[in-house]
């Protein structure tokens, strides 16, 4: 891949977590959840630093540990459960440039996600290059849902009359075949330019596609279990 700018990967990483406590330094086939996430962004072959932001100092001594750069902690007012990830992100940015680093993209990979490989990276990076046509152009990874969502209903809450979200003509019985593809954001990767940047999602948002197992994505202790299966069955194939 023809070299666009520096790669700043970022894994955010809070230690307050309501679903599964300490969840991203929980065991997962045999490492902390973490560190699954960090080995694949230090093999990338584009990645340039591989930085994990926390508020916790356990999170942080583990990410040293596994080959992280922790330049600082998160601050307290940037880690509550209402905190924006836009908001963490341009918190990093700022504080790396009074720092005097410079870089051109920022790729944001979520702990949770610890069946995204650096294969998976690396792929999603190729495809935004190759494809990309403006600066706006920002890239999230998702997985591909059945197009029958197309159908939900919702309730108006006055009349309590149902209607359907999205432009499809439910009185034209029409074929599941025809509906056009839908795709659920994975949490995985995402990708913008730096210069300029106010999130990840847009008008000129570009898709890359996962399959089901990888999009595995940790909020409870059946997600952590699932992961882990998958990841020793990998392992061990």
């Amino acid at each position: 891949m023809e070299k666009h700018g520096k790669i700043l990967a970022i894994i955010a990483a809070r230690g307050g977590s309501k679903g599964l406590p300490q969840k991203n330094i929980l065991d997962c086939a045999g490492k902390p959840l973490i560190a699954w996430t960090i080995e694949a962004a230090l093999k990338s072959t584009h990645v340039d630093s591989v930085l994990v932001n926390t508020d916790s100092q356990a999170i942080a001594d583990v990410a040293l540990e596994y080959g992280a750069w922790v330049p600082f902690l998160r601050s307290a007012e940037l880690a509550e459960d209402e905190s924006g990830i836009v908001d963490v992100i341009k918190d990093v940015l700022a504080r790396l440039q009074g720092l005097s680093y410079q870089f051109d993209y920022v790729l944001l990979l979520q702990p949770t996600s610890p069946l995204r490989t650096a294969e998976h990276i690396d792929q999603a990076l190729e495809e935004y290059f190759s494809n990309k046509q403006s600066d706006s152009d920002t890239l999230i990874s998702v997985k591909q849902v059945d197009s029958k969502f197309l159908w939900v209903l919702g309730e108006d809450a006055d009349s309590g009359y149902i209607f359907n979200h999205y432009d499809v003509d439910l009185t034209d019985n029409t074929r599941r075949q025809a509906l056009p593809k839908c795709y659920l954001p994975n949490g995985a990767i995402y990708l913008a330019k730096i210069d300029g940047f106010e999130g990840f999602y847009g008008e000129h948002t570009r898709p890359y596609l996962m399959d089901d197992v990888s999009s595995t994505d940790i909020d409870y202790q059946k997600d952590l279990d699932r992961a882990a299966r998958h990841l020793r069955k990998r392992s061990n194939s």
